[in-house]
């Protein structure tokens, strides 16, 4: 799995991982760092950027385990 350079993010990143999640990195000219996809691998599925340096990385993570919460998948 892909490092991030903050570590609320690394730990987001973790715990969507260990709920199934794909975590896929962008490219190193992406302004976001990169992207999770929930275990539903159609269209349907859910999807979830990753910012590379979001102004509050603390309540970026939480809104990333929010949304890996929320997956009605």
């Amino acid at each position: 799995m892909p490092k991030h350079s903050n570590k609320h993010i690394r730990e987001a990143l973790r715990y969507a991982d260990s709920k199934g999640w794909t975590v896929a990195k962008a490219g190193p000219r992406a302004h976001i760092w990169g992207t999770i996809l929930c275990p539903e691998s159609s269209r349907e599925g859910c999807r979830i950027f990753v910012m590379s340096t979001p102004r509050d990385p603390e309540r970026h993570a939480r809104d990333i385990r929010r949304d890996v919460d929320d997956c009605p998948h």
